[in-house]
């Protein structure tokens, strides 16, 4: 009978950091958290490249932890967690500097993760699926960041442009791209997230154009181009990033052909869902051509496919010589003021408030 020879074990590629729980009166809960939460890392760096994990915070107070954690740059402002309509952060994975390297540090809400504090057999099972999700999803960041930094050293905290719309381009991209990669890699450890992805992307559809409509009437009383630039966009851009969520997570569980874009977009807004179809192809490209990408371009058109759909939808932003912007919003009359009467566009359209 043959001996059966046993595969041999994958390192992890965890560093010797620090995990540190905050908040905690009792210091025997604490140090479970503590060692619960490094067993599990430990076993994703099996399989997510974590080597340039600076450290983890578990934090009661989880925004007081993103205020304080010192990042070893100067002049950058506190983190703050994502609190938008329901969306509201429960783990961030912050770029720090430590020996004038970058590195990425973690910091979880311990609410959602204080079931590693127990002992095996007496984990809820749900709970512990999303604890293991919102980790790997961080563990991820930490991934990606290194990816990123290793092959266009200072991106992480720098504008690749020095324009308006260039740097905004390269915010949009990063922000689509970051959340794209980071589901993809940590799909395997979050299969129970699929719904609350979908639920997401259709949170943000629900309303989106009309948002993007709203704010442009409201332009037109207060005249501010930049702030019509920054509603509208939000408005329009956020159902972008919630489907870069959706479609890193279906994309890293699809065993064989990737799933149809427009199969999930049915009922969606037409000029977005064209975004959207646009966007992820894009995406699915960087992603198999990722440590490989011939310049940084290649992500930062995914900026470029955001400012497609702000025109499209009726802000329009023209790139100047000297590095400012024109922002241009064309009178339509879906996007004037209620009760608007052809005298009022006639005076807006001279000039007149």
């Amino acid at each position: 009978m043959r001996e059966q020879i046993d595969e041999p074990e994958i390192p992890s590629t965890m560093p010797d950091i620090a995990v540190t729980v905050l908040g905690f009166d009792n210091e025997y809960a604490a140090e479970c958290l503590r060692l619960g939460t490094r067993d599990l890392v430990y076993e994703i760096g099996r399989y997510i490249d974590i080597s340039t994990l600076d450290g983890i915070t578990v934090a009661v107070d989880y925004d007081a932890a993103l205020r304080g954690l010192d990042r070893g740059i100067e002049g950058l402002r506190p983190e703050e967690r994502t609190n938008d309509k329901g969306l509201v952060g429960v783990g961030k994975s912050v770029v720090v500097r430590r020996d004038e390297q970058f590195r990425t540090h973690i910091v979880l809400l311990a609410d959602l993760v204080c079931v590693l504090a127990f002992a095996e057999e007496d984990r809820n099972i749900d709970d512990l699926r999303t604890a293991l999700a919102i980790i790997s999803h961080e563990c991820a960041h930490v991934e990606e960041h290194a990816d990123r930094d290793r092959q266009f050293p200072g991106v992480l905290l720098g504008y690749r442009a020095t324009d308006y719309v260039g740097k905004l381009e390269q915010q949009f991209a990063e922000s689509f791209w970051g959340e794209y990669a980071v589901c993809r890699a940590s799909a395997p450890w979050a299969r129970n997230q699929e719904t609350r992805y979908r639920e997401n992307v259709a949170t943000r559809l629900t309303g989106a154009r009309s948002r993007a409509r709203d704010a442009i009437r409201s332009y037109r009383l207060h005249g501010d181009v930049e702030r019509v630039l920054q509603e509208a966009g939000a408005a329009l851009l956020e159902p972008l990033r919630m489907a870069s969520y959706l479609f890193g997570h279906l994309d890293g569980i699809a065993e064989e052909e990737l799933p149809d874009i427009a199969a999930e977009l049915v009922g969606a807004d037409a000029a977005i869902a064209a975004a959207i179809t646009e966007l992820v192809p894009q995406m699915r490209s960087l992603w198999d051509r990722r440590g490989e990408w011939e310049s940084y371009d290649g992500l930062i058109a995914l900026g470029r496919t955001a400012f497609r759909l702000i025109h499209a939808c009726g802000v329009h932003v023209t790139p100047q010589a000297n590095g400012s912007a024109y922002i241009n919003v064309p009178f339509t009359a879906d996007t004037m003021p209620a009760g608007a009467t052809q005298a009022d566009l006639y005076r807006l359209m001279m000039g007149g408030r």
